[in-house]
Formats: structure tokens, sequence, C-alpha cells
């Protein structure tokens, strides 16, 4: 039988079974970016239009065609965040952030809204993590790709390929446009209605095509004469070899943003198809002035959570078996209030040490623990009845290798942290 309600296409649900991966990179996100200096920020879902429409640009793909934009009930336009750098600066210079540091190093995670066609590796509900480094300049380039690169490292990504691309600053825009411009006018007929208008509006934006006819023009365009690469961005380049980061540049990178300049990067990895990127950023110094602060220079990356999730299990299928291996489930065999507070108070310890507690309420008969711990694929079990509890032990069942312990209640979390590799 059909559903009466149905959830919005390309808006998916995150169920259990499922959750435990997205928990799983998040808390890897935090432990990460903490660790390098960076400080969390959440800003709201809903920001006045304008401020995507003079941030992202008119002429992007995104503001042009993709955001979910509607008048609330004080007839004011509003829209469902496409991106989060805008709201970040939003917040950073209502908040006056700048006034209490010099420069700040933010970090995110949440959910963005496109109208795009939905289809693999494009929901209209999607997530991001991302980074930002605000009002520094020198060296900055360097460190926000070096913290995206050993991120995903981190993270378990494989096999990833950095590109870069150097679109200049506004003064080395315009001619490049102006170039573009007169390049792309000669090959007009050849281009889809798409670029035609984006020609006239914003040629850069052409470069964001996909339409296979449209590619030979694109790829016909002479970078290299408009604009060769500065002597910063080959700086750059020299730092990440140094580090040992290749890297690859393409001249037809430019981003769907209007507000980069200057370095601009994508990571893509295997395992995701023709929709390869999993992440990408660069440097934005006009921003902050034109939404009204003062300038800024700032770099920053986003991640796509879903395809960041889809990549490590297609190169790894095994990837996620660590979160099998850091179940436990507890099994109290009566209905005692203080067998229930023990399996309560060590689960909540357990699950601050990097294990993930699971049990059935209402359920007091071993059998049954057993069929769910088994139907949940679980490893671990904590067995306590009245008999366990009157001897201050509990079993620690191993249904992996099928054997069991006692264990002291006291020792219980120090025994567990352990055989989970927890320690």
């Amino acid at each position: 039988m059909t559903a009466k309600y149905q959830g919005f296409p390309g808006m998916e649900d995150i169920l259990p079974g499922e959750i435990e991966k997205w928990q799983w990179i998040e808390e890897k996100a935090r432990i990460f970016f903490d660790a390098a200096g960076f400080k969390e920020i959440r800003t709201p879902l809903l920001e006045p239009t304008e401020l995507f429409v003079r941030s992202i640009g008119a002429t992007s793909d995104i503001v042009h065609k993709e955001m979910f934009s509607f008048k609330d009930r004080g007839e004011r336009d509003m829209t469902l965040r496409p991106e989060m750098t805008a709201s970040v600066a939003r917040a950073v210079i209502e908040k006056g952030l700048l006034k209490q540091a010099k420069s700040l190093r933010l970090y995110y995670m949440g959910p963005m809204f496109r109208a795009e066609r939905p289809q693999a590796g494009r929901k209209r509900q999607f997530h991001q993590i991302g980074a930002e480094i605000i009002n520094e300049d020198v060296v900055s380039d360097f460190e926000i790709i070096a913290l995206l690169y050993k991120f995903l490292q981190y993270a378990g990504l494989k096999n990833i390929r950095l590109n870069l691309n150097d679109l200049g600053e506004e003064a080395d825009r315009a001619q490049v446009r102006k170039s573009l411009t007169e390049h792309f006018s000669g090959e007009k007929a050849r281009l889809c209605k798409d670029c035609q208008w984006r020609l006239e509006k914003n040629v850069l934006r052409v470069f964001d095509c996909k339409v296979p006819g449209c590619q030979p023009v694109i790829e016909s365009a002479p970078w290299e004469d408009f604009f060769p690469l500065s002597d910063r961005f080959k700086t750059l380049g020299s730092k990440l070899e140094v580090h040992s980061i290749p890297y690859h540049v393409n001249r037809r990178l430019v981003r769907g943003l209007d507000y980069y300049n200057g370095v601009v990067f994508e990571i893509t990895a295997e395992g995701l198809g023709a929709q390869n990127a999993v992440a990408g950023g660069g440097r934005y110094n006009n921003l902050y002035q034109e939404l009204g602060g003062s300038a800024t220079p700032c770099t920053g990356f986003s991640i796509g959570m879903e395809r960041l999730l889809t990549a490590i299990e297609a190169q790894d299928p095994k990837a996620f078996e660590v979160l099998r291996a850091r179940k436990v489930y507890f099994s109290p065999l009566e209905d005692h209030a203080e067998i229930l507070r023990f399996c309560l108070e060590k689960a909540v310890l357990l699950r601050e040490a990097g294990a993930r507690p699971e049990t059935t309420h209402g359920v007091f008969s071993l059998s049954q623990h057993l069929k769910k711990a088994n139907q949940l694929g679980l490893r671990f079990m904590v067995i306590v009845g009245p008999d366990e509890f009157g001897k201050k032990v509990a079993v620690v069942k191993d249904l992996e290798n099928r054997v069991q312990e006692e264990v002291g209640i006291e020792q219980i979390v120090a025994h567990l942290k352990k055989v989970m590799n927890l320690c």
C-alpha cells in the first residue's frame, strides 16, 4: 500500500543503520578540526534571498535556477541556504567577530538546499562539512588545501586528485572575462542556449556547462594566453610539492560561485561515477566588503557528505565494519531498578568512549535479547541478571568468537574498551 504522505523527491530520510555512518564522519570532522584549531559555527537554514544573490552572483546557476526561495508571512524574500560561506560571512559581520579576534578559523556541518533534478550525487537537500580561514592571507591558501587533503585521508578516502586553477584578482578577471567573451562570441552558434545566456551575463559560467556539444568549444579557450599562472600560484604549487601533496593544474576549473578570486581548487575521488567531485573551495577576498563589511582576505572549502560517504564505502566495502565492532548490546534479565540503572550508566560511559550501546526496552528474556543482538549484527553483549548482579559481575559475550566471560561490574567499561580497541 502506498503511504499517504511521502518525502519530497531529493530530500531523503537518513534511517537507523545508515545514520551511524553519518555520525561517524561528523565525529571525525569535529575531532580533526577542533585539533587543528578551528571552532564550530552554526547558522540558520533560512537567510534573506539578497544575501545569496549578492554573494553567489545573480548569474550563477545556483541563483539563476536552483534556489528554494519564497516570501514569508512578512512578505520578505527568504531562501533555504544553498551554501554556507555567505551565511558564515553574514554572521561574522553581524556579530562583529573580527572585532574580538584579528582572524578566525571556523568549521561547520549541516544541510544545504538546491532545486536540482535529483540524481546520483545530487540531492535537493544535501549536507556539507566545511572550513573557512578568515582575515589571513600570507599562507592560508596552502593551509586550507593541506587541511582538506589531510582530513579526507584521515576520514579514510584514498585515490584522491587535487585540481587547482588561478582565477586572478579582480583586475585580472576583468581582462580574462573580456578575452573569453571575445573568444566564445566567435563560437556562439556552437554553444547551447544556457551558455549563450551565460556569455551575455557572466562568461566564466560557460565553464560550468555539462552539455557534451559545448565541451569542444570550452576546451578551445586559450587560458594561458588570457591569463598565465601568477607567481603566487606557482609559490603555492612549490609548497604543496615540498609537503608531498600532489596536484594538477586545470585551467577549466572556475567553481560555481561568483565570489571566488585567486586560487580555486577541487578534489575528486574514485567510486563516484561521473559526479566525482567530493570537495572544493578557493579564495574569496571581496565577499565581506560586498556584504557591507571591510576588506577581508579569506579562503575556505566545503565537502559533500553524501559523496564522501559513498566514495569511502565504494573504495573499501568494509570501511564501516569498525562501527559494528564497537556496538555492544546490554541485556538486563530482570525489571530491576538497580540492574537497569547499571546498564544505563555503563552504556553512557561506553558511548563517551566511542562505543555504540544498544538495548531493547521492556525485554528481559535472554533468548529474545540474543535474537535481537543477532538481528542487529552486533558483536558484544553484556548480560546482567539478578544472579550476576548479586555477585557484582556481568557476563560479556563475544558473539563473533562464541566465547563469554564474567567481568566485575566496576571493570566492565575498562574491559569493553580494551576488547573494542577503544583504549
